[in-house]
């Protein structure tokens, strides 16, 4: 049987599109009471930037652009 070192390491041996596809699919089956809390850090970010939304300091885009830019930086998208 393989090692948790050994599927990591075969795994950031694939293209960067199996890995994207593998990353979701790892994400998929991993129920939400089973994932860790996010780190304090992590969480005052997030409070930074609410604020800063609220305060009209930043703008938000929709889901779908923020998706496509991404995969497009990714390298998913052509």
């Amino acid at each position: 049987m393989s090692t948790v070192q050994e599927i990591l390491d075969a795994a950031q041996a694939l293209p960067v599109a199996d890995r994207a596809r593998l990353l979701s699919a790892l994400w998929g089956a991993v129920s939400p009471e089973d994932w860790a809390p996010p780190a304090d850090d992590w969480v005052a970010e997030a409070d930074r930037r609410s604020a800063a939304y609220d305060a009209g300091d930043m703008t938000a885009a929709p889901w779908s652009e923020v998706r496509q830019r991404s995969r497009r930086k990714a390298g998913l998208d052509d």
